[in-house]
């Protein structure tokens, strides 16, 4: 059931490449990159500002950042922003669509990051199903070894803690059974990946989040005992290497136990 829903919300996200129809698109003059996902830029005000690619998170290299420039200076003042749902970030800068017309084929910054392995795919709440769009185009990166997959700034890395450890305080995908599922009184769901919860990896979710899965026609993810699933986000210590996970999208289920009872 949980699986069927997740694809059901992929072949959505595939037709989610423009923003709704309501969102205003500004024409803006880009002035540099600051990373492999960030830019600043002049609004139609001539001020000064800085955004957020959605649904992408380049690698922490130069090459990155230079690739995301030479796709900024390709565009120039062609340049097109649309804010996203995702709203601004702490810091108040906006989460945005970014696309400029390449000889009337329409270009999008984030895809063509995704697709030369200079960016990973990076899910934000509220803008989920554009990092759906998104995943396609990292699969073909990785397998051809492209960007940060041929060098090793991404990886697919196992929930080994003690290896784990050796990544902690940055973006990571890891891969493996949810071993047990655990509920605090609050609310909070722990997917656990080991034996001891206390130094095993695990992924974390609040209330609010868990909703969200509902929100999107989602089965919980306490379902997801037993599951082998593919997790992305940023890894830090709490009892263990742990990801909160606040997006239904930082979740792949690779394979789902059938839910069917044994006769």
């Amino acid at each position: 059931m949980f699986k069927i829903a997740l694809c059901v919300l992929v072949l959505a996200g595939l037709s989610a490449c423009h923003a709704p129809e309501r969102a205003e698109v500004s024409s803006v003059a880009p002035l540099g990159a600051r990373s492999g996902h960030s830019f600043t830029y002049l609004d139609e005000a001539g001020v000064r500002q800085t955004a957020l690619l959605a649904g992408v998170r380049g690698a922490d290299t130069r090459a990155s950042r230079d690739h995301l420039q030479g796709l900024l200076e390709e565009a120039g003042d062609a340049l097109m922003l649309i804010e996203t749902e995702a709203g601004r970030d702490r810091y108040d800068r906006p989460v945005v669509l970014a696309l400029f017309d390449r000889e009337a084929d329409e270009a999008q910054l984030d895809a063509e990051m995704v697709r030369s392995g200079q960016a990973m795919v990076w899910p934000r709440p509220d803008a989920d199903q554009r990092a759906l769009v998104l995943y396609a185009l990292e699969a073909e990166a990785r397998q051809s070894g492209a960007g940060g997959w041929g060098s090793g700034q991404f990886a697919i890395r196992d929930p080994d803690p003690d290896r784990l450890a050796q990544h902690l305080d940055s973006a990571q995908i890891i891969e493996g059974r949810v071993v047990a599922v655990g509920e605090a009184r609050n609310g909070r769901l722990y997917l656990n990946f080991g034996l001891n919860w206390r130094t095993d990896f695990t992924v974390s979710l609040n209330r609010a989040d868990r909703e969200r899965f509902e929100a999107q026609g989602l089965s919980d993810p306490a379902q997801l005992d037993g599951a082998v699933i593919r997790v992305r986000g940023w890894l830090y210590a709490e009892n263990g290497p742990m990801i909160h996970v606040a997006s239904p999208a930082q979740i792949e289920i690779l394979d789902a136990p059938d839910p069917r009872p044994l006769p």
